[in-house]
């Protein structure tokens, strides 16, 4: 059981803090709480007079897992979260090895080999979700998402404010990105009043093409977003 616990609690403990460094913390963290919660009250259950049956937290293990993965992969295809789906198969495959190495001797031989294959299966599948979500890590359309939202929001300064995640949403192979991510830059710092920075951005984008190749809608919201806040600005002054 102590096993267990300090599984789920160390994983849960570490999807946590890496959770803070992706565009949507808010995802992984809420699992990262859920799993964290689970295994403070597997924890509490070991002085309880009443036994808490071994099989709970693998069941729970593996349910939680299986449906981490859907929904991470669902996250990391909308380009929000990467790192859900690998911890959450962590979770599913230490739950898969234990059920099928609970009862292996009493297998026959073709139950083995159906064992190892499912087992071989899953581990392949982590080392997939490991390798896509903490190797090739988050892509810039997942920054410039999050930094249009940020600054929907109002948020424009700081770690987690528009600006700095605009910066962070760039791409070798998507030069569109970029020009997307400079055009808003510089009408962000010409709200600010930082026209050296404006600058810098407008040079950026003319090697690119010129704020031609930016789509007017995405032009339009970074317009709407900023004299929404200039009239906040102004209402509260």
């Amino acid at each position: 059981m102590w096993g267990w616990i300090a599984f789920l609690g160390g994983t849960s403990a570490l999807l946590l803090w890496m959770s803070r460094a992706q565009p949507f913390p808010e995802i992984g963290s809420r699992w990262a709480w859920v799993m964290l919660c689970f295994a403070g009250v597997l924890a509490m259950s070991t002085n309880s007079p009443r036994i808490t049956s071994e099989e709970t937290p693998v069941v729970f293990a593996g349910c939680m897992g299986a449906l981490g993965v859907m929904i991470g992969a669902i996250h990391d295809r909308r380009n929000q979260d990467v790192i859900l789906a690998p911890f959450a198969g962590m979770w599913f495959v230490a739950a898969t090895v234990s059920i099928l190495t609970e009862g292996w001797s009493g297998y026959s031989t073709t139950e083995q080999w159906f064992g190892f294959f499912v087992a071989t299966t899953v581990v392949l599948l982590e080392l997939f979700l490991f390798w896509k979500g903490l190797v090739i890590g988050v892509q810039g359309r997942s920054w410039s998402q999050a930094a249009l939202r940020q600054l929907d929001r109002g948020l424009i300064d700081g770690e987690r404010g528009a600006i700095s995640m605009f910066e962070k949403s760039w791409s070798v192979d998507e030069s569109w990105l970029d020009a997307m991510s400079h055009s808003a830059l510089i009408r962000i710092h010409e709200y600010n009043g930082n026209q050296s920075a404006a600058q810098k951005h407008r040079n950026q984008l003319e090697r690119l093409g010129g704020e031609n190749i930016v789509e007017g809608a995405w032009l339009s919201k970074i317009d709407a977003c900023l004299t929404r806040l200039g009239k906040r600005d102004s209402e509260e002054e």
